[in-house]
């Protein structure tokens, strides 16, 4: 061999392979390790955004703060392990401790759940790159907002046929009332419930301590029976001047009314007399001087249980839908404490009562009826109360009302989307809160839409 000649190259070639070899292993073991740890890291995900959510939940339980975290954290608890079995691809679940779930309650009403997972996932070709585990994490956070809601029931008498409709109204308010945060720093929740006029029930919490009496609601919401008529406009003034009684200063960070009727109005909460009342509220006006409603008649004073404002004449005359005695009807409702003088004429124009000022006629009571919850609602919406609606039963599908000309618009059901500005509404108006309609076909249907109601209330942002 010549000096200078180039030495053989092999030794210095199988170098080279062994090390692009070791290499290539090294990738395919990391591919193929990385792509076990995207699978368990999804999976992980899932089961720390389910956790979250079910601790956001459970908050419902507890009578005071630490009592609804520590339920929140025995709830994550259980859905973290139902989601992320104890081995999956070969990673082991680390258990979820409390130090795992955080839940706080800050000053402005929000509670923010937030639960931590891992898992440690053994490697094998990684092994070769020194690697024995690889350890995986997740954090699923859930807000949950406290709320100031007022339940708004109608028991008008058509509530008692068949029999067995008023006990599954009570039975689905009571299982909607229970999805709520009750005690010191809970959700408020009042009740209101309307026929012939309306009562509220149960008040809400005016102070800052938040919460409500859950046996004292379940109770009064048990204690409500069936009689008259429609009163829907009372029953949602009530209901406003309620939640409008908590100072702005403690007000929660979502309030809302839910109403529930099986009709349209067909009461108008007013005071008629031909003259200045003789007494202070409820304005007791000379026997047969005052009147109210569409179809039905009661004394001159008060007693009956939903009655603590409206007084109708008992003397109608039944064929031609007035009442002879009184000739006009008045241009607002009553005018008391809170949202009063509620308009008879429509906010939006949709119904125009005849004459002026208008006739007391049978047709423009109904339209009045209808007018001042309307105008209710559109006060409330302007004032950031969302409200949602449940409606049962055929009649708000069905146009009855012979005695007016009455559009096909003019249905429960239309009247109802109105109230809740919902987006298929004819009169919605983007500038306020959306709220959700429901219809129950019959009283089987009513805890599936109390729990739809609900389910949107308690729908958590992420």
């Amino acid at each position: 061999m010549r000096s200078g000649q180039p030495q053989p190259q092999r030794g210095q070639i199988l170098v080279l392979v062994a090390i692009a070899l070791f290499v290539l292993i090294g990738l395919v073991g990391l591919a193929i390790d990385s792509g076990l740890a995207y699978g368990v890291k999804a999976k992980l995900a899932s089961a720390v955004d389910a956790a979250s959510i079910a601790g956001a939940r459970a908050l419902a339980e507890g009578v005071d703060d630490n009592a609804r975290i520590a339920s929140a954290r025995s709830a994550a608890k259980d859905y973290y392990a139902a989601n992320l079995p104890p081995v999956f691809l070969g990673a082991e679940r680390v258990p979820l401790t409390d130090q795992m779930i955080d839940a706080v309650h800050d000053a402005t009403g929000y509670w923010t759940v937030t639960v931590t997972g891992s898992a440690v996932m053994p490697v094998t070709f990684m092994r070769l790159l020194g690697f024995s585990d690889f350890p995986i994490s997740a954090m699923g956070q859930s807000i949950r907002r406290d709320l100031d809601i007022i339940l708004v029931l109608d028991t008008s008498g058509s509530l008692a046929s068949p029999s067995s409709t008023f006990p599954a109204l009570k039975a689905a308010a009571i299982n909607f009332v229970n999805k709520f945060n009750a005690g010191a720093n809970g959700d408020r929740v009042g009740v209101v419930s309307f026929a012939s006029g309306a009562v509220v029930d149960v008040p809400i919490v005016k102070d800052g301590t938040r919460g409500f009496n859950r046996p004292q609601v379940i109770a009064a919401i048990n204690a409500l029976n069936v009689s008259g008529s429609t009163a829907s406009a009372e029953g949602l003034r009530l209901a406003l001047n309620d939640i409008n009684g908590v100072p702005a200063i403690n007000r929660s960070s979502l309030r809302m009314i839910v109403f529930f009727s099986d009709g349209a109005p067909n009461d108008v909460p007013a005071v008629f007399c031909d003259g200045a009342p003789n007494n202070t509220p409820p304005f007791y006006c000379d026997v047969g001087k005052r009147v109210t409603g569409d179809l039905y008649s009661e004394t001159s004073s008060p007693g009956t249980s939903k009655a603590t404002r409206i007084y109708r004449n008992s003397q109608r005359d039944s064929q031609l839908g007035t009442y002879s005695n009184i000739a006009t009807l008045p241009t607002t409702g009553f005018s008391v404490t809170g949202v009063g003088n509620v308009n008879l004429d429509s906010y939006n124009n949709h119904r125009v009562l005849t004459g002026s000022p208008a006739t007391n006629t049978r047709c423009n009571v109904n339209k009045a009826a209808r007018n001042m919850a309307e105008n209710v609602a559109n006060t409330a919406r302007s004032q950031v109360v969302k409200i949602h609606s449940i409606a049962l039963g055929s009649a708000v599908n069905t146009l009855e009302i012979s005695f007016c000309s009455y559009t096909a618009n003019e249905l429960g059901s239309n009247l109802m989307k109105r109230l809740s500005n919902t987006s298929d509404s004819d009169a919605y108006n983007a500038s306020q809160p959306t709220g959700l309609y429901v219809w129950a076909a019959n009283a089987v249907d009513l805890d599936n839409a109390f729990t739809s109601i609900a389910s949107e209330i308690l729908r958590l942002s992420r």
